[in-house]
């Protein structure tokens, strides 16, 4: 439950430091656009890239700095990085986001 008190009752100091991080990290479209490709399964920076239409350099640092945040997960393959979601956290995010959408859409 949410309250406007300045102290959270609900949730643990440690899990508001890790989750707020998470959620800026996912505070940018095409951020969230990777993740959502990424539900289906495991993909390579290449398919992510050309999914994204994103530049290969600019598609690898934002799944990099996905990886710290531990949003994704990579694993090499010879001199291919193949990356999917690391938690099912992101993927109540992503559906949280999801239904958000079709909420905010329904009413107009």
């Amino acid at each position: 439950m949410v309250t406007g008190e300045h102290e959270s009752t609900v949730f643990n100091a440690v899990f508001l430091q890790e989750v707020s991080g998470i959620v800026k990290m996912l505070g940018h479209s095409d951020r969230i656009r990777i993740v959502e490709f990424l539900e289906s399964g495991e993909k390579s920076v290449g398919e992510v890239q050309r999914h994204t239409g994103l530049s290969q350099p600019v598609t690898s640092q934002l799944l990099r700095q996905m990886k710290d945040r531990k949003i994704v997960s990579c694993r090499r393959d010879g001199n291919r990085m193949f990356y999917s979601i690391a938690s099912p956290l992101i993927l109540k995010m992503l559906n949280c986001l999801i239904e958000s959408q079709k909420i905010m859409y329904s009413e107009e």
